[in-house]
């Protein structure tokens, strides 16, 4: 009975070199991941694999298994050890756009117009999130085909751009950015071709290496005040005042704000105050004066 419960028994496990070899590389491999992963101070308080566990660990891989895991398992465990701690490098931003840019920018958009093609204007356009507020149209165009059906007749009127004002704000790293200011359209055929003053803004967005405008916003600009109109309804109520034979009326039109400067017809003096006006008119109105211009 001895003998058969000694011949039960399973014989001693004795290592060999090759095995030996195979653990402790095993072991370095996985150490070397478990470090890329876990911080110095945490792997301080881990204990070490015991002789027994690690004899557990690999009884459970052939030794072809290992022969084909372990140069991965130690690579990558070294590999990641050398990538901690380790921060990728930014980015490096390409030129920011600047005013030579957008003048570019917009001759490829003006060239395009003198094509008479839509289509090729059209195709300047973004297709994603466009928002495109024409000149001499109530729309606003949100997409590519709206695009091309309005410069389908805008091209038929010979439109020429040329900018006479304008600014460049870049966004982001360079692949927006902002053109706005006021631009001259010349418009229309033979004698009835005229020029039409406009205020114009873009937003041209890089998209697949090139340039595409995603925002066009172009209106007639507003007309100033007619000066000529003002100036000749200003000396209106001048002559009006001296009709009155009031020179307190008069002299209320000149200023007080200690900055007139009144060279009279009929004297010598150089008026500068508002007392001295008064007192000018006071003898002038007598002569029964009255103003036409002549040229202005």
């Amino acid at each position: 009975q001895r003998n058969l419960t000694t011949l039960s028994k399973p014989p001693p496990q004795h290592s060999s070199p090759l095995s030996t070899m195979l653990r402790t590389a095993l072991l370095a491999g996985f150490a070397a991941a478990a470090s890329a992963f876990t911080s110095p101070a945490s792997l301080r308080n881990i204990p070490a694999p015991s002789a027994r566990s690690s004899r557990t660990v690999v009884s459970m891989l052939d030794t072809d298994t290992l022969l084909v895991a372990l140069p991965g398992v130690a690579a990558l465990g070294l590999s990641l050890q050398k990538s901690e701690g380790t921060v990728a490098a930014p980015v490096a931003a390409g030129p920011m756009p600047d005013v030579t840019l957008a003048r570019t920018n917009f001759k490829r958009w003006n060239d395009a117009l003198q094509t008479k093609d839509p289509k090729i204007v059209a195709d300047l356009y973004s297709e994603h999130a466009l928002s495109f507020l024409p000149t001499v149209s109530p729309m606003h165009i949100k997409d590519g085909s709206n695009t091309e059906d309005y410069f389908t007749a805008f091209v038929q009127k010979n439109p020429f751009g040329t900018i006479t004002d304008d600014s460049v704000q870049p966004y982001g790293t360079g692949d927006a950015y902002l053109h706005s200011g006021l631009y001259t359209f010349d418009l229309g055929v033979g004698a009835e071709r005229a020029p039409v003053e406009a205020r114009f803004s873009y937003v041209w967005v890089k998209e697949g290496g090139s340039w595409k405008i995603s925002h066009h916003h172009s209106s007639v600009r507003p007309a100033g005040p007619d000066m000529m109109a003002v100036a000749r309804e200003n000396f209106k109520k001048w002559n009006d005042a001296l009709q009155t034979k009031d020179p307190k009326k008069v002299a209320a039109l000149y200023s007080t704000a200690g900055d007139l400067s009144f060279l009279p017809t009929v004297s010598p003096v150089h008026i500068k105050g508002g007392a001295d006006t008064e007192d000018y008119f006071t003898a002038f109105v007598q002569k029964n004066p009255f103003g036409t211009i002549t040229d202005d």
